[in-house]
């Protein structure tokens, strides 16, 4: 008798990724085009297989056992990896014009690092352009693992594998909701904000430690309203009127909320803005006209910048 294969293909992660995604067998089924008892069958084979159960069904979900939760990071890199040679393989199929993997901070992604594109569109027209966003560490791993050829981030200013390329300088302000006493004022500080209920954009995060510590080297006394991810996500709550926040001005310079107001900070918080790319790996031309049009977008922005 021989012993049953304990390795899972890939399909069969696939698998496992469209139910932990969708939580039932009929979400995972229509994420992969395929039938319900598709789903079940694959799955019960894969149970079989590791000799063990995968889901377990609570309240009419599917939750993931910690047999599952243990593989499903490597079983979204996997995804990932597959995702990139797709890319790969798209482009050798249609020469014409080919694909270009770019990755961006979210504060970038909806006012500067669109108008890049366009300006790259006009130029190469031919070339689909894929955008992904995340947190700079996760970017960071993005781009030495080929996932994305060229990244936008904050802060990081070196790295032994990376190429880091200054961009632009960037500082932080305030969000304040309309009818706050701080909304009129030309600038504020930030002894004045720390008065205030603060909505902080990550403790753990570029944006959010940035104001922190500026706060705690001036040793003043605050409380924390709300620990939010995103720049986006900070001014929603400002918009609430749950506090006020310390915010990048790429996202204040889309300002889209009807109650929040952007207020100058006296005190200078900057923001190193950085291109970076994988050091072994050399630049497609793509890539390379990509980078000197952000630079080119770049000098334009910090030239139509009010001087402070």
């Amino acid at each position: 008798m021989y012993a049953m294969n304990k390795q899972l293909n890939y399909r069969q992660t696939e698998i496992l990724w469209a139910i932990v995604m969708a939580g039932s067998i009929s979400g995972a089924a229509r994420l992969l085009n395929i039938s319900q008892p598709a789903v079940s069958r694959m799955l019960g084979q894969i149970e079989k297989q590791l000799s063990t159960r995968l889901f377990e069904r609570i309240r009419g979900k599917l939750q993931p056992t910690q047999d599952v939760r243990s593989l499903f990071e490597e079983i979204e890199r996997a995804q990932r990896v597959m995702g990139r040679i797709n890319d790969i393989a798209d482009t050798l199929a249609d020469r014409s014009g080919g694909g270009l993997n770019l990755g961006s901070i979210p504060s970038l992604v909806h006012q500067f690092l669109p108008r890049v594109m366009a300006d790259f569109q006009r130029l190469r027209p031919n070339v689909l352009m894929r955008i992904h966003s995340d947190i700079v560490h996760k970017l960071v791993s993005a781009v030495l693992q080929g996932e994305v050829e060229v990244g936008f981030i904050v802060l990081l200013t070196e790295h032994p594998y990376l190429t880091v390329l200054p961009l632009m300088e960037g500082r932080m302000v305030a969000a304040v909701p309309a009818g706050h006493a701080l909304a009129a004022k030309r600038q504020t500080t930030l002894a004045e904000l720390a008065e205030h209920p603060q909505i902080v954009t990550g403790t753990r995060m570029p944006y959010g430690m940035l104001a922190l510590s500026a706060m705690d080297s001036q040793g003043l006394q605050y409380r924390i309203s709300a620990d939010v991810p995103w720049s986006q996500q900070a001014c929603a709550l400002v918009n609430a009127d749950m506090g006020v926040a310390l915010i990048d001005e790429f996202t204040a310079a889309q300002n889209i909320w009807p109650n929040v107001r952007i207020v100058p900070l006296k005190e200078r918080i900057p923001l190193q803005v950085n291109i970076i790319h994988a050091r072994e790996r050399k630049l497609s031309e793509a890539a390379d006209t990509f980078i000197q049009l952000a630079r080119s977008r770049a000098s334009e922005t910090a030239a139509a910048r009010p001087q402070a």
